[in-house]
Formats: structure tokens, C-alpha cells, sequence
């Protein structure tokens, strides 16, 4: 089935029956829907319209590393997006084996807000273990870009023996011994007073690539902040197929470079991947051949504007 078959047999299904659960035990189907604020509950919010960025900033995600700053949107490409569509997906497995044990169907309900706050746990939980943006209740651990020669390199230190490590390989032994240092509390404290122009430096005699492997090889995780161009010809993206191009549409010399499937199965093939269908383009075809609809069916249907 193409891929986009799930998603227009159940945008049918919810064009025909109200959303609700009794609809969906009567059907014996599960079906989805994936909204801004979902429906089986009546919130505040439940009519706004939403974009990704409109509940990753509800989140309180936009807001969390610098709160006196106009929030920098969508950072992370459509999380929003991504997540509810992944939160969706497993909804339905769930009442797919749920159907299996009861036979009965039941209505999954995905609102994009609820899905960043899951993908945004940070936020409220380290609120709740007292971390603030003040002075001294800083998160204890360095989560920090530094700067290379050709960028930056973004390390996550959370662990004593990775902060000697680092020490040692920029030239800060004594930093093991340094009573400043005796607990991680000493990490934010001196965050850009000590750490920050010792580690600048050494990396900056570096590529972010460079000091990335140096850094890894002394048991320091690490990775280069990297531009489109590095990621596009990064070997780790070739050799997993993760950028598939697709013709373009508007008659540029270049094609559209779209996301490979991170999913990799070990007895089944990747691709040959097919360019994304246009709006509606196989809806007639998925309900032939899904649900026997036939030729007068569907006119119908596109009369009452269900289909189009």
C-alpha cells in the first residue's frame, strides 16, 4: 500500500462519522485525528488553528535557554509537525493490537501541543527539580558550543571523570584538583570566566570536524554544529540513504533534496523511493482498492466535496 493510503482512508473515514469514541466502537476501526489542541477534550484552545511553531512555542521550549531574548522559531526544522505524526502513528498500533484482544475499535486523538510537551520534557522537568534561569540554579552539566576555526563544536559534559577529560586534553589539568570545580555546581559558575576561553582556544586551532574526533577520542562526547552543506555531504548521511532527491516542479536545474527513511529494517529493501504525492492524487485509487468504492460512489462523494 503507498504510504499515504493510512492517511486517506482514515481522513475519509473521519469525513463521514463524527469524531467521537462510539463512532469508532460501532466501526470496529481505530481511526486518528491530529489537530492543534485535539478534540476529545474541551480546552481553551481546542478551535486556534496551529502551525508547528505555534505549539513548540507553547511548549515553553522557545523560551528556555534565554527568556529575555525574542525566541528563536522553529529551531529544529517541524518538530511539531514530526512528532504528532510519529504520536499518531504509534496511537494507531496501539488500537490496532487493542482491536486484536477486543474486537472493538476506538478513536485516537493526537493534539500537536500534547505532543511537544512530551518531546519537550526538559522544560517541566527540570522546572520541577528546581532549575531556573538565575543565578546558581543553572542546569548542572555544560551543554555548550565552542568555537572552532570554521565553527562550533557542540559538547554534553554530565559526568566528573568527562570534565577532567576535557581538561586534560585542553590543557587544564589542574582543573581535576581545583577546589572550584569540586562539585558540578562550579561548571555554570565558571562557565565563561574559566571553561569557555580555555576551550575556545584549544579548539580554535581546530576544525569543528577536528576537534569533534579529538574530543570523542578522550571519552568526551562531541559533534560539529554543522551548516547544510557539511550535513549534505556528510559520508554517515550518504551511507544511510538519509537524502533522496525528487524532480522539482518548478523547472529548476536542481532537485529537491527530501529526508531518507531513518527506519532500517534488516529482511526488508529500502526504496525506490517515489516523489511525494500531490494533494488528494491517489484518493480515489485508495478507496477502490481499500474499500470497493465504485465510480458512481466516488462521484458522489467529490459532489458533496468529501473527496476532490
Amino acid at each position: 500500500m503507498h504510504r499515504k493510503a493510512t492517511f486517506l482512508i482514515l481522513s475519509f473515514l473521519l469525513s463521514l462519522f463524527s469524531t467521537d469514541f462510539a463512532s469508532a466502537q460501532t466501526l470496529k476501526i481505530p481511526y486518528v485525528s491530529i489537530s492543534g489542541f485535539g478534540n476529545a477534550v474541551d480546552t481553551p484552545y481546542r478551535d486556534w488553528p496551529a502551525y508547528a511553531s505555534i505549539v513548540e512555542a507553547m511548549s515553553g521550549i522557545y523560551d528556555y535557554r534565554h527568556p529575555n531574548e525574542p525566541p528563536v522559531t522553529i529551531p529544529v526544522g517541524a518538530l511539531g509537525d514530526i512528532s504528532s505524526a510519529l504520536f499518531g502513528v504509534i496511537g494507531v498500533l496501539a488500537a490496532l493490537r487493542q482491536r486484536e484482544r477486543t474486537g472493538e475499535g476506538q478513536y485516537v486523538d493526537i493534539a500537536m501541543f500534547d505532543a511537544m510537551v512530551a518531546m519537550t520534557d526538559i522544560v517541566t522537568n527540570f522546572w520541577s527539580l528546581g532549575v531556573r534561569p538565575e543565578p546558581g540554579k543553572g542546569l548542572q552539566v555544560i551543554c555548550e558550543g565552542f568555537r572552532a576555526s570554521d565553527g562550533y563544536v557542540v559538547t554534553q559534559i554530565v559526568r566528573e571523570h568527562q570534565f577532567w577529560n576535557l581538561g586534560d586534553l585542553v590543557g587544564r589539568p589542574e582543573w581535576r584538583d581545583d577546589p572550584r570545580f569540586a562539585t558540578r555546581a562550579g561548571w555554570g559558575t565558571y562557565l565563561e570566566s574559566e571553561i569557555r576561553p580555555a576551550v575556545d582556544a584549544w579548539a580554535s586551532k581546530r576544525t569543528k570536524l577536528e576537534a569533534a574526533r579529538a574530543l570523542t577520542a578522550a571519552g568526551v562526547v562531541a559533534g560539529p554544529s554543522n551548516h547544510a552543506s557539511d550535513v549534505i555531504a556528510d559520508p554517515h548521511v550518504a551511507a544511510r540513504h538519509m537524502l533522496v532527491e525528487m524532480p522539482r516542479t518548478d523547472g529548476g536545474p536542481d532537485p529537491v533534496l527530501i529526508p531518507g527513511n531513518p527506519v532500517k529494517l534488516s529482511k526488508s529493501s529500502e526504496g525506490p523511493e517515489t516523489r511525494v504525492p500531490w494533494v488528494g492524487e491517489h484518493t480515489a485509487a485508495v478507496l477502490r482498492a481499500e474499500l470497493g468504492s465504485t465510480e458512481a460512489e466516488l462521484a458522489g462523494l467529490r459532489e458533496r466535496g468529501v473527496i476532490s
